[in-house]
């Protein structure tokens, strides 16, 4: 097992490796065919030399870092209240449908709203800091996972389902024994799939709100003209969604091969 997982993350690594030169060759080739001034466009290289050897490049690291900091913490908190409201209500809604068929019109009229549209509404009601940023992010993360998780929990078949009565079970006991493990799957891609919405929902609230993390730095550089840091800042954000989406596939693919060893 050891072996195997081993090799399996070695796989991964590579293509994440791959990825990774892919989205730097795509860079460079759209910036050229379109011939955008290397003032504007910053080249992988141009983007290294400002934060690797230019003159002041350890600040622009340090304060880079400082940014990411506070992207990672607005994105994370939101992620994971968000993925943790969609599972619990969506266990409520599996037990209820008719609290579903209540709440969920309102909810899918709430998200056809463009967030761009919602942020400052939010803003106001829940101020200028952690609150309001984490509440934005929650709004991107919690309805797409809430109704992917309520398709797994109600995935059970018939036959299991009816397998369990028959044995004496009540429905809490369909949900405890069937329906949340049937729901592991949808659950881990809900996971999977909230992390750049999760990014994405935290970046536009510093950049509309807050002022702060990447999502401002990079308003502040696009404002500045100072397009080494926007780039870097832009970069920076890309290049730690990717690896926290590469993990947390990583950790999806483990988890259902382990079930599926079990089951």
């Amino acid at each position: 097992m050891t072996g195997g997982t081993g090799a399996f993350i070695a796989r991964r690594v590579g293509t994440l490796a791959l990825a990774v030169v892919v989205a730097i060759g795509v860079w460079v080739a759209v910036l050229e065919v379109f011939d955008v001034s290397d003032l504007i466009g910053k080249r992988p290289w141009q983007v290294l030399d400002y934060v690797l050897t230019a003159d002041g490049a350890a600040e622009h690291r340090a304060t880079i870092a400082a940014d990411l900091a506070v992207t990672v913490r607005d994105a994370g908190t939101g992620y994971l209240v968000g993925l943790a409201a969609a599972f619990a209500l969506a266990v409520v809604f599996a037990v209820s449908p008719v609290l579903e068929r209540i709440v969920m019109p309102t909810a899918m009229v709430l998200r056809s709203i463009p967030l761009v549209v919602l942020t400052p509404l939010i803003t106001l009601i829940f101020g200028i800091g952690q609150s309001g940023v984490t509440a934005i992010v929650l709004l991107v993360v919690f309805l797409p996972a809430l109704a992917n998780i309520l398709y797994g929990l109600r995935s059970v078949s018939a036959e299991h389902r009816d397998l369990v009565l028959a044995y004496g079970g009540s429905s809490w006991t369909v949900l405890r024994k069937v329906a949340l493990p049937a729901a592991v799957p949808s659950t881990l891609a809900s996971a999977r799939i909230a992390v750049p919405s999760a990014v994405t929902g935290a970046m536009i609230a510093e950049w509309l709100s807050t002022g702060r993390g990447l999502g401002g730095a990079i308003s502040r550089a696009a404002g500045s003209f100072g397009y080494d840091a926007m780039w870097a800042s832009a970069i920076t954000v890309a290049a730690v969604t990717m690896a926290v989406y590469a993990v947390v596939s990583v950790v999806d693919t483990l988890v259902q091969e382990r079930m599926g060893r079990l089951s």
